[in-house]
């Protein structure tokens, strides 16, 4: 997989994404609760997935209160599925798009592979 680095042109912050299947997103989305969209500055994606943990958590006691089964358990868990595989698939594009938004640069030696980049992911910078 090829890592596209991001910098801060006001300071030295370097941040990197891959071109690709996103596993820190998938897991980040799936189990550990927005963990790291947070180590990304993604506070609203974070905050999302530690609410949807939080949610999934209350469910699951709640549930086992009960005598009978419900349906709650297995509509979380394609939920939080299908949430982890979009951003797995789409978290490369959306980390890259929040760095451009702050301010920061493409700093990727290779200018084959930010051309590439910019067209997977629709930039226009």
């Amino acid at each position: 997989m090829s890592k596209i680095a991001f910098k801060n042109p006001k300071g030295n912050t370097i941040y990197w994404t891959k071109l690709g299947f996103d596993w820190g997103a998938f897991w980040g989305a799936l189990l550990l609760a927005g963990l790291p969209f947070f180590l990304r500055r993604m506070n609203t994606f974070g905050a999302y997935f530690l609410g949807l943990a939080l949610i999934d958590t209350i469910g699951a006691c709640l549930e086992n209160l009960s005598k009978e089964p419900s349906g709650f358990i297995y509509s979380m868990i394609a939920l939080d599925l299908g949430l982890a595989l979009y951003f797995g698939i789409r978290g490369g594009k959306l980390t890259a798009r929040h760095y451009l938004e702050e301010g920061y640069e493409f700093h990727t030696k290779d200018k084959d592979l930010i051309v590439l980049a910019k067209n997977k992911w629709d930039l226009n910078t």
